[in-house]
């Protein structure tokens, strides 16, 4: 991998630079709810949030007290960072205040694209290793293409839920059933919906390998996550098993709240969370009818219960089935105003990870430049414009992102977050840099160094 990193340096650079480029510090309720512990801990050394309990919606109300009503690890795990910057002075407070974009901007990073350039490195290393370097740029782009890359520059729990749940994944594979376990916890520290990933791999253990042992490796390594949160929900509820979530202030009735807003199983939700065009995954993470398109070539000629039991004791796949069953009872299945299905990012970058590892990817080029091209048109867009704020929609994502072109632009590029220029000028650089990873990449690189040769 080191030989791969100096032989492709400009390849390497140009995606740090892409990927860093674009940074959220928009006032969201969703990344709010999670920078305001922070604040008030640097300001009170509490989580007590009463001071800027006007500022989300997304908050929790428990004896006379105002607390996030998220998942605690993203904020944990940014508040040292900020903590440093705050004692170093880089960031100081203003008419004693440290909130400000400072912390959104921390929180993007350490939650955000740090995670995903990991899930970039997960995904290049075993590809070099295979001596499929040509195969990386298509690899990236189905990533770029997806809603994931939306959410990878922000203080959403996402993207490092999703880094968290490949990171257990890879571990899994390796038979490393402890760390494996170990790994899920903190993303279910990170968002809890990942517990379905552990209950998949469970399932496969029980019904496929028929292994007790890798079952009890695979919660051992779990439980010290679970042992975290039911500590948490104790010092805050008052409940070991009562979470944050069920005290949320304002969105829900008093009915939706005692079930933690969840029913059951909604077929509408489930065709808006897979085929429609308001929030369907595959209009949001379009390479996944390509590695449709894979497993059916793969396949054909199996019989079709033998297809269906492999798909259905899959680590890959039955996460995906899982958890989207569970997100379709809740009465928020839509995710708000979101980009794609952000609560299926997680088992959707499982589901990206196995297309681009798999044997047959680079097959069916045609159809894969196709779909990405689509893809990419539709996650710049959204950086150039609203970013992940879109409502739910009656038309596609694409022609709703080229009529947001007449609105104010992102402003939250390097350029003009550093610089004040426009943030046309920042997307023109934005789009020179993935030119410049494009024309750099190693199958590229290959081509250039043979032609000159020659």
């Amino acid at each position: 991998m080191l030989l791969f990193i100096k032989q492709h340096k400009l390849f390497i650079v140009s995606t740090l630079l892409f990927c860093f480029w674009y940074i959220d510090i928009w006032e969201n309720a969703n990344s709010c709810s999670r920078v305001l512990p922070i604040v008030t801990f640097a300001e009170q050394g509490n989580f007590i949030l009463d001071k800027y309990q006007d500022k989300t919606i997304d908050i929790s109300f428990v004896n006379g007290h105002y607390y996030m009503d998220k998942a605690p690890l993203p904020s944990l795990l940014t508040l040292p960072f900020f903590s440093i910057l705050k004692t170093t002075g880089i960031v100081k407070p203003v008419n004693n205040s440290y909130y400000g974009s400072a912390v959104y901007i921390t929180g993007a990073i350490i939650c955000g694209i740090l995670p995903f350039l990991f899930i970039l490195y997960s995904t290049i290393k075993p590809l070099v290793e295979k001596k499929r370097e040509q195969l990386v740029l298509m690899a990236l782009i189905s990533y770029f293409s997806s809603f994931l890359f939306v959410f990878s520059g922000t203080f959403f729990a996402h993207i490092l839920a999703a880094a968290f749940v490949l990171a257990a994944y890879l571990h899994y594979c390796k038979q490393g059933y402890l760390f494996s376990g170990l790994m899920l916890g903190l993303a279910f520290l990170t968002e809890v919906t990942s517990i379905w990933v552990l209950v998949s791999w469970i399932i496969i253990e029980l019904f496929k390998n028929k292994s007790f042992r890798n079952v009890f490796k695979l919660c051992l390594g779990f439980f010290p996550g679970a042992l975290f949160i039911m500590a948490y929900n104790y010092y805050f509820t008052g409940n070991a098993f009562s979470m944050l979530y069920l005290f949320v202030a304002n969105n829900f009735d008093a009915a939706t709240k005692s079930t933690y807003g969840m029913g059951v199983p909604k077929l509408s939700a489930l065709y808006g969370l897979i085929f429609s065009e308001n929030r369907g995954i595959l209009f949001y993470a379009p390479i996944l009818l390509y590695g449709f398109l894979l497993f059916i070539r793969q396949h054909t000629g199996t019989p079709i219960l033998r297809t269906l039991k492999q798909a259905l004791l899959n680590p890959l796949f039955l996460p995906f089935l899982l958890t989207t069953l569970f997100i379709s009872c809740h009465v928020a299945w839509e995710g708000g105003w979101s980009y794609g299905p952000r609560h299926l990012s997680a088992v959707c970058l499982l589901l990206l990870y196995g297309v681009v590892t798999s044997s047959g990817f680079g097959q069916f080029k045609v159809y894969f430049w196709i779909l990405s091209f689509y893809g990419l048109s539709c996650t710049f867009l959204a950086k150039l414009t609203v970013l992940y704020s879109v409502p739910e929609l009656d038309e596609n994502i694409l022609s709703y992102l080229i009529s947001k072109l007449h609105d104010p632009l992102n402003i939250g590029n390097l350029v003009t977050l550093t610089t004040k220029h426009s943030p046309l000028l920042g997307f023109v650089i934005f789009i020179a840099l993935f030119v410049t990873m494009m024309m750099s990449s190693p199958k590229r690189s290959s081509e250039l160094l043979r032609n000159s040769k020659s």
